[in-house]
């Protein structure tokens, strides 16, 4: 069934005008981290990047956009046809080193005997369309085929543990963006229904895992995810949600939905629930909810209070056999404090509690985050 979901919408896709891009002007720095507190087994999880978007540039009918993130960067060069400029065709190359690394946690404890890094380059060909609508929302479409190489090495303490092969991953993918939402940790308004569908094939992959006892893996994936979210200012109060799931076909550790962590808008890397590890979970299939307050403390010093909750439901891999497990739930609740601080920038800082995440054997994990963001 997931995999007749995943062909219908690709065939959807493939009867459009399809593409997008973003033509928004961006200049933002973000800054993350996150850590687990008591009996926490999760390693400190940085993560930031400069987000450069700029159109009609270096060029008339171009559009340039740059990410780098210290050991990552990826660059978009986007061309409009003058006859129509709501249709570009664009190409795009990047990589970087430990993009593709795992730590596996089993109830809260981290297996470093199966943890490995990963890193990663390749580039893409794009195809975009705007199409027009008498909605004040824009509605996009793009298709991309991308062909990347993945490159795997030990951490100081894998034993016994076969690392996944050198491979290069050719992947075709569709998405649909109806609206969208402001980046950014202090956005206010928005609303945005989006829809991918890949399929992703490995050449040169081999089984991979501890020594005699591969974990099951595949050559070839699908993996389809939707989300519909909105941002509502209610007065001084911004209310946010958002519902979003993923499916996934033959998928293994390297491929699964990451999900877990107090980071904001890392995906695709993370998907977050306060109060676990940051991709603590590895899940084939899932549905996440995400609620978030937002409100003033105190306006003249941009002091503001937040509160967060979220529920996930997801079909889980048992990190240590690579098996499909039973779906589980996961809870977690949070707060935090927004402030503006030096040179101009806004930092939020916040607590997450995982309700029923393991630690030590007993329920509760306790996750803090801070996050840096300014825009030029």
């Amino acid at each position: 069934m997931k995999r007749i979901v995943l062909v219908v919408f690709l065939l959807f896709l493939a009867g459009q005008v399809l593409g997008q891009v973003d033509v928004e002007t961006r200049r933002t720095l973000m800054l993350q981290t996150s850590e687990g507190l008591y009996h926490s087994e999760e390693l400190l999880r940085p993560f930031g990047y400069f987000w450069f978007n700029q159109n009609q540039y270096p060029w008339t009918n171009t559009a340039l956009r740059v990410i780098f993130a210290g050991v990552y960067a990826d660059v978009e060069l986007s061309c409009f046809l003058p006859a129509n400029t709501n249709f570009a065709v664009g190409v795009a190359a990047g990589g970087g080193v430990y993009l593709d690394g795992i730590t596996p946690y089993q109830q809260g404890e981290r297996i470093s005997s199966e943890e490995f890094f990963g890193d990663d380059g390749g580039g893409r060909v794009f195809v975009n369309e705007t199409i027009p609508n008498p909605t004040p929302l824009p509605l996009n479409v793009r298709a991309t085929y991308g062909a990347n190489g993945a490159f795997y090495r030990p951490s100081d303490t894998t034993r016994d543990f076969t690392l996944p092969a050198t491979f290069l991953t050719q992947t075709v993918q569709g998405e649909l963006r109806f609206g969208g939402i402001e980046p950014g940790l202090l956005a206010r308004r928005g609303a945005e229904l989006y829809l991918a569908a890949e399929s992703s094939f490995r050449s040169g992959f081999t089984t991979f895992g501890p020594n005699g006892a591969p974990f099951p893996s595949h050559s070839q994936y699908e993996r389809f995810f939707g989300s519909v979210a909105g941002k509502i200012p209610a007065g001084p109060t911004t209310i946010a949600m958002r519902l979003s799931g993923g499916l996934g076909e033959h998928l293994d550790e390297l491929s699964a939905w990451k999900l877990g962590g107090n980071m904001v808008g890392i995906e695709p890397f993370s998907y977050t629930i306060h109060g676990y590890y940051t991709r603590e979970i590895f899940a084939e299939d899932f549905i996440l909810g995400n609620l978030a307050f937002s409100f003033p403390i105190a306006d003249q010093q941009h002091v503001a209070g937040h509160l967060y909750a979220d529920y996930a439901a997801a079909k889980t891999l048992d990190v240590t056999t690579g098996q499909l497990e039973e779906w589980h739930s996961f809870f977690g609740v949070g707060a935090g404090v927004s402030f503006r601080a030096f040179w101009k920038s806004n930092i939020l800082v916040s607590y997450g509690y995982g309700i029923n995440a393991l630690r030590n054997g007993d329920h509760g994990g306790h996750e803090i985050g801070a996050a840096l963001e300014k825009e030029f």
